[in-house]
């Protein structure tokens, strides 16, 4: 068990990570908490990604559950789990009971009884399917009618539901074969991959339905899922142990910094950017921003010698050229020329299914010929400024764009540890399926992040106040810890393979800060010790930035839970290796380098010296141990294999 220090070290919180008890029947096994039933093996083989049963409010924010009684128990060929809980101060009395069995099935059972008249947007079931060995396989489709539809698991990511009244499903994974079954609600699926997600999601109920929809006083509703699994060989357990190998991969992309008003430092830490050595900023401009900003942008950008994109905001009931004429101007007055411009309505930062109902007025691709008669020196995107999702169910017109582009969060759905690391695997599919849209255009993302720094599903992002793990909150408190740092190896990791021309891990300060500055919410550690300057993620920027200097070197032969980015030539390189899971995990390196780790031990020291890299003397060594959530920063004159 960790300790508190460890903890906030790690998270930027003390709140310990929910506690996860394993199950093992024959061959069958999981990973059991509170809020969620994950791994679902059958034969070592990952056949169900997780059963969840969220409560969500109507702005699609997961309700926070309060655990009243639980109870575990295992026989010789089954095992037992019954849950009792509640959400909105007891608005909804919960239980969920589920039984494993050595046979290979599984049946949950969910009730919910509200004690108040209760609105909601979903509350019941989700099944999540794992993506690795799925996408683009077969999958049979009961429909409540008893009809089947054979059918695929999309390998592009869709834009909408790809399978629609279920009440059962038959595919295999791995040679496993999973038949399901789905009682008490009408079941549909989603391409969860649209929100970074590693999963396909059958969920209830659907979206054609009325919501928010309201669960009345003294209403019970009753939900079960049964599933059964046969076949399979039992899956090799994945090795702690590891050598990699290097050879080359194009570039890696360039990293730039997100800029909005409240996102800039003060003046006493423009030296700690400039430490960076990140070159381009990306400005968001809002429909109130004020000529201030822009002499703040334009101050920044000279300290940097930086670049600067601009995305713009056009306010709801204008004309997009009118808008931009009077961004124009206030460039001009800052003598900013911006090298690349996207542009949306601001009725498109909401997210719309694909089949609509569209916003009245002005579209994104109405922005882009705005943007391109008066942004004229400048290279014109099509995309949005939200998530692939957006993205994807409005796809921009390749013909008529210059790059295309969109943002990440981590968060959407789901804020656990695990959920949030598991976003990595689902980015090379974004990434997939968006150079797929792209058609040969430059791609350019913009925030990456855990944090979510707009809501499209709902009226505002989370407060999240007590910096908890908190879907769709702005402030994330794993901003501030070691977590952070080693997600955006796995960013960075993700991209390999893919032609990403630059991306913004991070802004200068604020919610998505690398400089440590006072916040409007507690920040742990960091409130109490004035000369902590920096958070971890810091030296992660640092290090790419050096990194873009040089040719990409591809890292294969990596472990489970790690994630690395690499660049050199010449027989010299240098390497981040993140360990992004709760393990620890050893590798081997082709031959003896220079490592420095950055680690609950070295926590300290790296936050209180933004010249940490530099300062610290590497460890001589070809053999790396890393804890859970720590990055290895490698450097080497020797030959590269």
């Amino acid at each position: 068990m960790l300790g508190e220090a460890a903890r906030v070290a790690l998270f930027g919180s003390s709140e310990p990570s929910a506690p996860q008890e394993t199950v093992e029947i024959g061959r069958l096994t999981c990973q059991v908490d509170h809020e969620s039933i994950r791994s679902i093996c059958w034969n070592g083989v990952e056949a169900i990604r997780a059963i969840n049963w969220p409560v969500r409010d109507e702005s699609w924010i997961t309700l926070a559950q309060v655990t009243h009684s639980a109870v575990h128990n295992k026989h010789e060929d089954e095992a037992r789990y019954f849950v009792e809980f509640s959400v909105a101060d007891g608005a909804l009395n919960c239980a969920l009971s589920a039984v494993f069995s050595s046979a290979g099935t599984l049946r949950a059972d969910l009730t919910m009884t509200a004690t108040r008249d209760f609105d909601t947007n979903r509350a019941g079931f989700t099944l999540l399917h794992p993506i690795d060995g799925v996408a683009g396989e077969p999958v049979d489709i009961l429909h409540s009618d008893g009809s089947r539809e054979a059918s695929l698991f999309p390998r592009y990511i869709s834009p909408g539901q790809p399978a629609m009244d279920i009440a059962g499903l038959r595919h295999s994974v791995a040679g496993v074969a999973v038949d399901i079954a789905f009682e008490g609600e009408v079941f549909e699926m989603e391409d969860q991959r649209n929100w970074t997600d590693a999963s396909y999601k059958t969920y209830c109920r659907p979206l054609v339905f009325p919501f928010t929809y309201r669960i009345g006083k003294g209403e019970t509703i009753r939900q079960s899922i049964r599933i059964s699994f046969k076949g399979g060989d039992r899956g090799s357990e994945t090795s702690s142990g590891n050598r990699i190998h290097l050879s080359p991969d194009g570039a890696v992309p360039e990293v730039a910094l997100a800029v909005e008003p409240g996102w800039l430092p003060d003046a006493s830490s423009f030296e700690l950017l400039r430490k960076t050595g990140v070159r381009r900023l990306q400005m968001r401009l809002g429909s109130a921003d004020e000529a201030a900003f822009f002499e703040e942008v334009k101050q920044t950008a000279a300290l940097l010698e930086a670049d600067i994109d601009l995305e713009i905001v056009a306010p709801e009931q204008s004309e997009p050229a009118i808008h931009f004429n009077h961004v124009q101007d206030l460039l001009s007055d800052a003598e900013i020329t911006p090298d690349n411009v996207i542009g949306v309505p601001e009725s498109y930062l909401k997210s719309h299914q694909p089949s609509g109902p569209w916003p009245d007025g002005p579209t994104p691709a109405d922005c882009v010929d705005a943007a391109r008669k008066v942004f004229g020196q400048s290279r014109i995107g099509g995309g949005v400024l939200t998530n692939f999702t957006e993205f994807n169910r409005c796809p921009p017109d390749p013909d008529n764009s210059d790059f295309v582009g969109h943002g990440t969060t981590a968060i959407v759905h789901a804020a656990d540890d695990l959920s949030v690391c598991q976003t990595i695997e689902a980015l090379s599919h974004v990434f997939d399926s968006a150079l797929h849209i792209a058609d040969g255009k430059p791609y350019r993302l913009g925030l990456t992040s855990i944090g979510m720094r707009s809501n499209p599903y709902g009226a505002d992002v989370a407060e999240n106040p007590k910096q908890v793990r908190q879907t769709m909150a702005r402030f994330d408190p794993r901003q501030c810890g070691l977590f952070a740092a080693a997600f955006a190896v796995g960013v960075l990791h993700a991209t390999q393979g893919y032609t990403v021309e630059s991306l913004a891990l991070a802004a200068p300060a604020g919610p998505f800060g690398i400089v440590a500055q006072k916040q409007p919410v507690e920040r742990a550690y960091f409130d109490g010790q004035p000369d902590a300057v920096v958070y971890p993620l810091f030296h992660v920027i640092r290090m790419v930035s050096r990194m873009r200097e040089q040719p990409r070197l591809a890292v294969s032969g990596l472990a489970s839970g790690l994630h690395a980015v690499a660049a050199g030539e010449g027989g010299a390189w240098s390497m981040m290796i993140a360990n992004l899971c709760d393990q620890h995990r050893s590798l081997q390196l082709p031959h003896e380098a220079e490592m420095r780790s950055l680690d609950v031990s070295s926590f300290e020291g790296a936050v209180g010296d933004a010249d940490w890299l530099s300062n610290t003397k590497p460890l001589v060594t070809g053999d790396i141990e890393l804890e859970p959530y720590c990055i290895a920063f490698v450097s080497t004159a020797g030959e590269a294999t």
